[in-house]
Parts: structure tokens; C-alpha cells; sequence
């Protein structure tokens, strides 16, 4: 007898652009034979109701990860966000800015702005160590030959501390929301600090 199991696939952790999908596969072979002699020596009703009941718990989490998902994908996003960044374009007032999602009022607004003078510390120093964010820094830097230039990054923090939830809300978001920031250069994806240090920066930068 085969039995038909919805278990987690992959979880992609490219930092904020994580997301989890789901197989809903049958077992066959030997492995189907091992689980069927396996509720065969079960013994007892009671271990076979607790085996449903684990499952339809499964089943439970699927679910609710699926709707949180497609309910975060709706964000709208503050008009601050898009004037704010502008501001760092085209005019560099700003050496960063961090945005966050409200939940309450379903969009992305601006948390933070970082005075031109401030550094990348500075800028690090602001992110929550256990929740996510969406953040644009301007790094200027010279080039080997001396030449003074910039980049524009978009970075998405998703630290491993963060609630799932949390996770799956700006993942999920993510890319609507990139696309309201015209003129990022380079993105960033971050589960901890060391993969978004200035080393990080500096290599990307070139």
C-alpha cells in the first residue's frame, strides 16, 4: 500500500529571498514496503491516531505558510519609500535607508535614514539582530586607477534569528517591492553579519 506524504521540499535561504514550497509525493519501492510493515507491527489503535494526527498537523503549518505568503505579497509600499530613495540618487542626502513592513497597515514604510557623513558601521549598527529589513546603501569607493565612484545597493536582512513568519513576509515581498526602487546596482542577500560585511561590499562594488 502506498501512502501519500506532503512534506517540506527546500527551504531557499537566498537571505531575504527566502521562500518554502512543498511536495506532495508518493513513496513506492522499498521504502513504501518498510512504512507499510512499519503500521503493520504498530501494535495499537492509539499509535495509528497518533500518526493522523501528526499529519493532519502537517497539513495544518502547509497551509498556513501558503496563505501568510500570498497575503504578504500584497504590501503596497509608502510613498516615502520611493522620495526617499530618490533623495539618495539623485541628490545623496542620504548615506542609507532602512525600510521596514508594517503588518498592521499592510506596506513597506521608511524606519531610517543615515546622514551622508555616516558610515557603513553606522548603517549596521541600526539593523534589528532578530527581524528582518529592506535596506539601500550608496558606497562610494575609488577604483584601482583612483577614479571615484558609487554603488547603489539594495540589501534584504533576513537573519537565521528571525521568526519564519517574519521571514516569509519580506521574502515574499521582496521583489514588488524592489521594483518601486528604480537604479539599484547591486543586490545583497543576508542571513548574518559576514554576509553583508564591508568586505562583502567591497568585493560587489567592483
Amino acid at each position: 500500500m502506498d501512502h501519500l506524504r506532503l512534506e517540506p521540499k527546500e527551504i531557499h535561504g537566498s537571505g531575504m529571498g527566502e521562500h518554502i514550497s512543498y511536495q506532495a509525493g508518493m513513496r513506492y519501492g522499498s521504502e513504501s514496503s518498510s512504512s507499510y510493515q512499519h503500521q503493520k507491527g504498530m501494535g495499537s489503535d492509539g499509535e495509528q491516531v497518533r500518526e493522523r494526527d501528526k499529519q493532519r498537523k502537517v497539513n495544518s503549518l502547509v497551509h498556513r505558510a501558503w496563505i501568510v505568503a500570498n497575503a504578504a505579497s500584497g504590501m503596497a509600499v509608502d510613498d516615502e519609500c520611493k522620495l526617499k530613495f530618490m533623495d539618495l540618487k539623485a541628490k545623496r542626502t542620504h548615506r542609507f535607508i532602512i525600510y521596514k513592513i508594517e503588518e498592521k497597515q499592510k506596506q513597506v514604510m521608511v524606519e531610517k535614514v543615515g546622514e551622508p557623513a555616516q558610515t557603513y558601521d553606522d548603517f549596521t549598527a541600526c539593523l534589528p539582530e532578530n527581524e528582518c529589513r529592506y535596506c539601500v546603501f550608496d558606497y562610494d569607493f575609488l577604483t584601482p586607477e583612483g577614479v571615484q565612484k558609487s554603488r547603489i545597493f539594495f540589501i534584504a536582512w533576513s537573519p537565521d534569528t528571525a521568526r519564519v513568519r517574519n521571514k516569509m513576509i519580506y521574502a515574499s515581498s521582496k521583489d514588488r517591492f524592489k521594483r518601486e526602487l528604480d537604479g539599484i546596482q547591486v543586490e545583497l542577500q543576508a542571513t548574518d553579519p559576514t554576509e553583508m560585511g564591508l568586505d562583502v561590499i567591497q568585493s560587489r562594488a567592483y
